[in-house]
C-alpha cells in the first residue's frame, strides 16, 4: 500500500473517529453538562448532609443590659456653706472677748465687747431730749386749739420731736456698734485680739464658718454641660476623697453650675454639696472628685463572644435551640465586656464557647450557662 492510499483512508475515517470521541465525552459528562445548564441540581454531599444533621455543643452566657456610664475626675477645693471674716465697724478699745476657738455660736451671740461708756451716755442724753421734745409738742398742740400759739410754732416743735427721735436711734446704733455679734450660726476660729487691744475697721477679729454643709468647687469641660442642665430637679451624685482621710469616701450632689464658660480654659465651674454633719471636713481642704456620668443602656456581652468580618462585628445567640447571627455595633469596652447596639435583648443566650462550627440555623446543644 502506498503512502497516498494511507492518506486517503485517514481522510475518510477521521471525521468518524472525532464524532465517536465527542459522543463518549458527552456520555460521561452528561450530568455535569445538565448541571451547568441549570437543568439538574447537585445532590448535597454526604459530608454536608452530616454537618446539617449534626448538633454543635456550646456554652452560653445571658446578656445583661447596662448603662454606658463614663467617669470624670477632677480636683476641687472645699468651702463652707457660709463663711465670713469678722471686722469691727468702729475704732475702739476691747473690753471683753466672749468666745474661744472652735466654739459653736448662734446668730446674734456677742463675740467681742468694745468700750461703750460714751455711747451709753449719748443714748441717755438722746432719751432726755426726746422726752423734752415730746412734752413741748404736746403743750403746743393744746395751745394752738385755743389760739395761744401760732401754727408755725407747732410745726417747729414737731420737727424738733422728730429730730430727737432720729438722735435716739443714732445713739442706739452707735451703742450696738460696740458689740461685735455672730452674723449666723457657725463655728468661730481663733481670736486675733485680746482685752485692752485697740482695734479699728481693718482689724481681723476672727472667722466664722457654717460648715454643716461643705461646698466643693471644681472645673468640668464644656462638653459635659448637657449632663448638668437638670442639676436642680435631678442632682448628679459625686464621690470625693481628701488627703486628710485617705480611708474615707464622701458622697455629695452637684447642686449648682456657673452661669458662663471660662473662654480661656473652656471649662465651667460646678459646685457639689457634701453633708458634713459629722464635722470631719474643713473649708479649704483639697478634694479629688469622681463623677459617674450616666449614659444610654446597651446590651453587654463577654468580649470573647464577639466575632468580626468585613461587614463589622457580630455575635451568635441561641434562640429555639438554633444559632442565630446578630450584628452589633461596638459602643464601648470595659473590664472584659463589650457594650453592643443591636437587636439584642436582656437574657438572650450569647455563645461564648463553640463559636467556630456555628452557622446560621445550626442546631445546638447548650452544655452550660456561665454566670454574667
Amino acid at each position: 500500500m502506498t503512502q497516498h492510499d494511507t492518506e486517503n483512508i485517514l481522510q475518510k475515517y477521521i471525521p468518524h473517529i472525532i464524532l465517536v470521541a465527542i459522543l463518549i465525552v458527552l456520555f460521561f459528562k452528561w450530568d455535569t453538562a445538565l448541571t451547568y445548564l441549570g437543568l439538574k441540581t447537585e445532590t448535597p454531599s454526604s459530608a454536608t448532609q452530616d454537618f446539617q444533621r449534626s448538633v454543635v455543643k456550646v456554652i452560653t452566657q445571658p446578656v445583661e443590659i447596662k448603662e454606658n456610664s463614663r467617669s470624670f475626675e477632677a480636683v476641687g477645693t472645699g468651702r463652707a456653706h457660709m463663711s465670713v471674716d469678722i471686722y469691727p465697724s468702729v475704732s475702739e478699745e476691747v473690753t471683753e472677748v466672749l468666745f474661744s476657738a472652735g466654739e459653736d455660736v448662734k446668730q446674734g451671740d456677742i463675740l467681742v465687747q468694745l468700750d461703750n461708756r460714751q455711747e451709753k451716755l449719748a443714748m441717755q442724753l438722746a432719751e432726755v431730749q426726746l422726752k423734752d421734745a415730746q412734752r413741748l409738742l404736746d403743750r403746743y398742740e393744746l395751745a394752738v386749739k385755743e389760739g395761744a400759739v401760732p401754727e408755725s410754732e407747732v410745726d417747729s416743735a414737731r420737727g424738733d420731736f422728730e429730730a430727737a427721735q432720729v438722735g435716739l436711734e443714732q445713739a442706739k446704733l452707735a451703742l450696738e456698734d460696740r458689740q461685735i455679734k455672730a452674723p449666723f450660726n457657725g463655728i468661730v476660729g481663733i481670736p486675733n485680739i485680746d482685752v485692752g487691744d485697740r482695734v479699728d475697721t481693718s482689724t481681723l477679729i476672727t472667722g466664722i464658718d457654717a460648715r454643716n454643709v461643705l461646698y466643693l468647687d471644681f472645673e468640668i469641660p464644656e462638653n459635659l454641660m448637657e449632663k448638668l442642665q437638670s442639676t436642680q430637679s435631678d442632682p448628679q451624685t459625686i464621690k470625693a476623697t481628701t488627703p486628710a482621710y485617705l480611708s474615707l469616701e464622701f458622697t455629695g450632689h452637684i447642686s449648682a453650675l456657673e452661669n458662663r464658660v471660662d473662654p480661656q480654659t473652656r471649662t465651667i465651674k460646678a459646685r457639689a454639696s457634701i453633708d458634713n454633719k459629722d464635722d470631719f471636713l474643713r473649708p479649704g481642704m483639697s478634694f479629688r472628685t469622681r463623677w459617674e456620668i450616666p449614659g444610654e443602656r446597651y446590651a453587654t456581652v463577654p468580649e470573647i463572644s464577639l466575632q468580626w468580618e468585613r461587614g463589622g462585628s457580630y455575635i451568635w445567640i441561641i434562640r429555639d435551640n438554633k444559632a442565630q447571627r446578630v450584628n452589633g455595633k461596638v459602643i464601648a469596652r470595659t473590664a472584659g465586656m463589650v457594650l453592643l447596639d443591636g437587636d439584642i435583648k436582656e437574657g438572650d443566650a450569647v455563645v461564648i464557647e463553640g463559636l467556630q462550627r456555628l452557622r446560621e440555623g445550626q442546631a445546638v446543644e447548650i452544655l452550660g450557662s456561665a454566670a454574667p
